[in-house]
């Protein structure tokens, strides 16, 4: 029987093994399969349940109390392989199985053992309250064996579940009797994990990152993939907290490879969802969704609600109806293979819709993206069109713009002709300087603002050394403004000097008055000049 069972690198597993082949007695060989299965527990789950399973065979042909004690403690590691599998259904049924079982032969360690393990249930459950009362049970039950580790590892698990109930206090002085328990250094190492939880809830990361490193050799060397996943993830986590992405990513990576090992899919679960929220910070989209797919995977197998109404009526057929429930569990191990099958066949069904899904999802995918990239070509020939019908309308503006200049070149000549028949050369120097503004103001939109102050600085010098000694509190805009009115324009044309609202140059010459305290009815120019004189 023994050669089913896969190999184990752990010199007390070989040890072990050659114990089952060589027992002489069906008594002797079951307690050295459970041994075995024991230690096998977090290093290799499909052999751990090969055995316990075996030992149940042999157990159900036998009577007495010893028997019955074998059995109540294979049940209680099968419903812990089933907890760490997402079971939970199956799990408590196991559980209250034993305990029956115990309290029926008054056996005080299995009596513990299931206690500790309803307490471990519990607290999965987030049942906190339950699983304290479970669990200072096991301990009270405990105080009174010699099992040094086993009591460490019950005030442990309670230091934990203080630690998740946000009862700190109580945690610690549970680590703190750990601590003190003449135990193994891995049990001690674990205590240790919890303290650098607390040191975590503190934010002193790096004290709690030097423990969980110290942790991981610790697991290695003991062989402990549960654990060692564990301490994997909890450096992942502290290095996220410490913004420290790249070096988060292999040991998240880690995490996961150990947890599959054990098939924990509550480690699995934690676990891509972590590495889920952590690609997404690092914005690497497609494995963050990739991630989340899985966790959704393993968090819909955990938390099914049929499963839960199962638990709830598991809890009322115990307390009410045990002979009830016995039937039941002999009745749900006779069809379990029958479900087995039933549920791949299922499962099967589920990956075939998946697939298909993902197949047209695909499918529709790449119909977006053609039809995407014909949107891009229309959209580009568009723009080209556009591209023409702005140049061609430059062009005619180009045309209309050459034709006005001509017009404006030939009224000007003949404004030329008529100054030069005047004789008064006071007059004519006037009417120069009327067509110069006026030209002026034709070219406003195409004339530099420095080209228009060159202008001014030139004919209207002597206007402007007034305006600069005596009001110096005007602003340049409104010095070039009078400046202009000094020419004879008129509101529309100094508004295309300026560029600017006809309305916002009247508003401005306003604002001047005021300021240089002139009236309506008087000409400002005038008032000026005079004020120079």
């Amino acid at each position: 029987m023994i050669q089913s069972y896969a190999q184990s690198s752990d010199s007390i597993a070989k040890q072990l093994k050659d114990n089952v082949k060589e027992a002489t007695s069906d008594s002797v060989q079951i307690r050295f399969q459970i041994d075995l299965a024991k230690q096998l527990l977090t290093s290799n789950v499909d052999t751990t349940r090969i055995i316990f399973n075996d030992v149940l065979k042999i157990i159900d042909k036998k009577n007495g109390n010893y028997y019955q004690s074998c059995k109540a403690e294979s049940l209680n590691y099968l419903g812990i392989l089933d907890s760490k599998e997402g079971s939970f259904d199956n799990a408590l049924t196991k559980y209250l199985k034993a305990l029956d079982i115990t309290e029926g032969i008054q056996d005080s360690t299995g009596i513990g053992l299931t206690f500790h393990n309803l307490g471990m249930f519990y607290r999965r459950q987030k049942e906190y309250r339950k699983a304290k009362q479970y669990l200072q049970k096991a301990i009270q039950i405990k105080e009174k064996l010699v099992d040094i580790e086993d009591l460490a590892l019950s005030h442990h698990m309670l230091a934990v579940t203080y630690y998740q109930n946000k009862q700190l206090d109580s945690s610690r002085f549970h680590i703190a009797i750990v601590k003190d328990l003449p135990c193994s250094d891995l049990r001690k190492s674990k205590a240790n994990g919890s303290l650098a939880s607390l040191y975590y809830s503190n934010k002193e990361y790096d004290k709690a990152i030097e423990i969980y490193k110290e942790n991981i050799g610790i697991s290695k060397k003991a062989e402990d993939l549960n654990e060692l996943s564990v301490s994997y993830l909890n450096v992942a986590v502290l290095y996220n907290a410490l913004q420290q992405y790249d070096n988060a990513v292999p040991y998240l990576d880690s995490a996961i490879t150990e947890a599959k090992k054990i098939k924990n899919n509550g480690l699995l679960r934690t676990q891509y969802y972590s590495k889920s929220n952590l690609n997404e910070t690092r914005k690497e989209y497609k494995l963050a969704l990739q991630d989340y797919k899985l966790y959704k995977m393993y968090n819909d197998s955990i938390n099914d609600i049929e499963k839960t109404k199962r638990i709830t009526e598991l809890e009322l057929n115990y307390q009410f109806d045990k002979e009830k429930q016995a039937g039941e569990l002999r009745l749900e191990n006779e069809t379990s293979k029958k479900q087995l099958y039933l549920l791949l066949f299922v499962i099967a069904i589920i990956m075939g819709c998946i697939i298909f899904w993902l197949t047209r999802k695909n499918a529709k995918q790449r119909l977006a993206l053609s039809n995407k990239e014909l949107a891009s070509e229309q959209l580009e020939k568009v723009k080209a069109e556009l591209a023409l019908v702005t140049k061609e309308k430059e062009l005619k503006n180009a045309v209309i713009e050459n034709s006005l200049r001509q017009e404006v070149l030939s009224k000007t000549l003949g404004d030329i002709k008529e100054i030069i028949k005047l004789e008064n050369e006071k007059e004519r120097k006037t009417a120069l300087q009327s067509l110069s503004a006026s030209l002026l103001s034709e070219k406003a939109t195409t004339t530099s603002t420095t080209d228009l102050k060159s202008y001014m600085d030139t004919v209207s010098m002597d206007f402007k050394v007034i305006l600069d000694s005596k009001f110096p509190d005007l602003k340049e805009k409104e010095k070039e403004l009078l400046c202009l009115m000094t020419l004879g324009l008129n509101a529309t044309e100094i508004s295309k000097l300026q560029n600017n609202t006809v309305s916002a140059i009247k508003s401005a010459r306003s604002r001047i008055r005021k300021k240089i305290g002139v009236d309506s009815k008087q000409d400002i120019i005038e008032f000026i000049k005079n004020t120079g004189v």
